[in-house]
């Protein structure tokens, strides 16, 4: 405000005040002394009045800017009556002096008589004074426009300067998916131009496949755009202008201005990202498959064969490659040994525990033999001797390690084993007795003076010996409830009892800890060994993974394990690879590396080849015979075993659990020649 207005007669403002630089007052208007009675100059003005507003010092004024003087809006109380005073304070440079224009803050007129005021104590504006407040408001308003524009203009170049210079595509369009903008990098991702893709639908830009899909995005938007979720980066198959599609990360945002819906769209090409991701998914499966050959060449032994002894084992890890492991070793087929263990902790550096465990164990063993002149050491000092060397190396690692070492005594129908803070192991006897293998033994690498003892349990013929980690007794369930070995037993009894091999037994224990688990992840690695002593010599056994690749090796070891002609050779192997065929493609699998097992028992006039797998039972019945005119396929598989045979039979002996069994006559030199 210019110091022209502050020359306004005085009369013009009668409730106004003036004071100096030592702010006391100087002059005021008549008006002002009916509520101020005791009003007089040179004194001080916080004597008469107490600033209410603004919380600024009225002193500040002296260094404040002119132009924002006539915004503020100044209340003073008087202190007598209490009455408020609003206007403002303007510093007048010409008499260098502060003056309050303003008037006493009333909302009922009534209430002037309570101050002792009338009507004739206010200004009585005339027109040049008005046309004054005029011009002063219109020039604040203009000058408030012109800040704005200056406002404006900057966020709009600033707003510009983004779009033109982000990394991603950035893409407005209205309600119905024309296009509204389209910034560099949407030129360079897309393929398009700017000035030809405006007014386009935005479903130019979607993959055919997402066409419809974003169509009815579009449409919920006009119509729940609350209900979408803006904001939020997705997944989607964008289209370059050559048709040419690629993986693409949006994000959705919108604005409402003047009723309408306005949509903005982030996208970002991960066409890299994806690339990597898939190779970096390569990298890792191929270290996982390396670390599993190597897991399988260096923690896990293969079963041997010894007379009147089935054995199986399986392992399955919790995160690819896992801390159990297991060996065998046999005297003369009148010992076994099997090494089992469990090492604390998972992955890699579990793994190279557990195998460096294990080489020290086969060491031992080496050295032991060497000094026993090839008598079978004893297995207390194998087991010391084995935790003297290993227990300074787990104790620095911070690590410990579980085992239950047995030694099969077929000479004497025993078992001699050592429980060293491992799973007890199960031995489920003929005459229907169950004995617990337990132990209270600290595991290897716990404390140094620990020694080991052998217990002994009677292991005869007919008995299945079940050893397992905790993978097994201690799997969770979603209510991180434990399964216990209660279950185990029941369902390893009733499969005993229907004379199921060792590795069907496995997998059906499998299948109960993982019914267990459900869609819980799987807590800790799972291995289990099962053997079973038979009461003769143990049939011929092997176990098949379920793809067609095993279909020659399947053939070749019948053909080295039967001792027929050429003739009915060829016909046992074709209708074993028939049957093998239907368990490989028709038999649903609800675990993966499912095998199934083959048994030979071979007798002078008889030769029975047993099938067992895991999975839905077959039943012949319901397949129709072979239409030999070519009209009908199906049928053909089941007529060619049936003719290769002798007789062929199916059973489910028990659940889950089936038998496909062939028999075939064997026939003379003679016979076979006539045939």
């Amino acid at each position: 405000m210019r110091s022209g207005l502050l020359q306004l007669p005085e009369g013009t403002f009668p409730f106004y005040f003036r004071l100096d630089q030592a702010l006391a007052v100087q002059a005021f208007g008549p008006s002002l002394a009916h509520v101020i009675p005791n009003l007089a100059t040179g004194v001080h003005w916080q004597q008469f009045l107490s600033q209410i507003r603004p919380s600024t010092p009225i002193e500040k004024l002296w260094s404040g800017e002119p132009e924002n003087q006539a915004r503020t809006l100044y209340v003073f109380k008087i202190n007598s009556n209490s009455l408020l005073l609003r206007g403002q304070v303007l510093l007048d440079h010409d008499t260098n002096t502060l003056l309050f224009l303003g008037s006493p803050w009333l909302n009922d007129p009534a209430l002037l008589h309570q101050y002792g005021l009338s009507l004739n104590d206010f200004a009585v504006h005339d027109a040049s004074t008005d046309l004054l407040q005029v011009i002063q408001d219109l020039k604040n308003s203009l000058q408030e426009s012109r800040d704005l524009a200056q406002q404006f203009q900057k966020q709009r170049a600033l707003l510009h300067n983004i779009l033109k210079t982000a990394p991603d595509a950035i893409i407005t369009s209205n309600s119905t998916g024309e296009i509204e903008s389209f910034n560099p990098a949407a030129e360079a991702m897309f393929g398009w131009q700017e000035r030809e893709i405006i007014g386009k639908n935005v479903a130019l830009l979607t993959a055919a496949q997402n066409a419809e899909q974003h169509q009815h995005y579009i449409a919920a938007a006009r119509q729940h755009t609350e209900s979408l979720n803006f904001n939020r980066r997705r997944e989607v198959m964008a289209q370059r202008r050559d048709h040419n599609e690629f993986p693409a990360e949006i994000s959705l945002s919108s604005l409402s201005l003047a009723g309408e819906i306005h949509y903005t769209a982030i996208v970002r090409d991960i066409s890299e990202r994806k690339a990597q991701q898939i190779v970096l998914a390569a990298a890792r499966e191929r270290e996982l498959q390396l670390g599993h050959d190597i897991q399988q060449s260096l923690l896990f032994g293969t079963p041997l064969n010894v007379r009147g002894l089935e054995i199986s084992a399986f392992t399955q890890p919790s995160q690819g490659i896992d801390g159990d492991f297991f060996d065998f070793f046999a005297f003369d087929e009148q010992f076994l040994d099997v090494f089992t263990g469990d090492v604390m902790g998972k992955g890699v550096v579990a793994a190279m525990i557990g195998a460096a465990l294990k080489s020290q164990y086969n060491r031992t063993m080496a050295e032991l033999l060497g000094q026993s002149h090839g008598s079978p050491p004893d297995t207390n000092q194998i087991m010391n001797r084995l935790h003297t060397r290993v227990t300074p190396e787990l104790q620095r690692l911070e690590s410990f390690v579980t085992i239950i070492y047995t030694r099969i005594d077929l000479v004497n129908n025993a078992i001699h084993y050592i429980n060293a803070g491992h799973p007890e192991g199960i031995i489920f006897t003929s005459d229907q007795q169950t004995i617990i293998l337990s132990g209270e033994f600290l595991p290897v690498g716990v404390d140094p003076k620990e020694q080991y003892r052998a217990c002994t349990a009677p292991f005869q013929a007919g008995d299945f010996l079940l050893l397992f980690s905790d993978g097994v007794s201690e799997a969770r369930n979603e209510r991180y409830e434990l399964l216990g070995i209660e279950p185990v037993i029941a369902l390893v009894w009733q499969l005993k009892t229907a004379q199921i091999p060792p590795a069907i037994i496995l997998q059906r224990v499998r299948q109960l800890v993982d019914i267990h688990e459900s869609s819980h992840r799987r807590s800790d690695d799972f291995t289990a060994i099962g053997i079973y002593r038979h009461l003769e010599n143990a049939p011929d056994s092997r176990e098949f993974v379920r793809q067609m690749s095993v279909l020659t090796p399947l053939r070749l070891w019948l053909r080295n394990q039967i001792n027929v002609n050429t003739t009915q050779s060829d016909a046992i192997e074709l209708a074993a690879v028939e049957v093998a065929t239907n368990i490989i493609r028709h038999v649903t699998v609800t675990l993966a590396d499912t095998p199934f097992v083959v048994q030979i028992a071979e007798h002078d006039a008889l030769i029975t080849i047993n099938f067992y797998y895991v999975g839905d039972a077959f039943d012949p019945t319901q397949v129709p015979p072979p239409d030999f005119s070519g009209d009908r396929e199906g049928g053909f598989g089941l007529y060619i075993i049936q003719h290769c045979v002798d007789s062929v039979h199916y059973s489910t002996p028990a659940e889950q659990i089936n038998l496909i069994r062939l028999q075939i006559r064997r026939q003379s030199a003679t016979t076979a020649a006539i045939n």
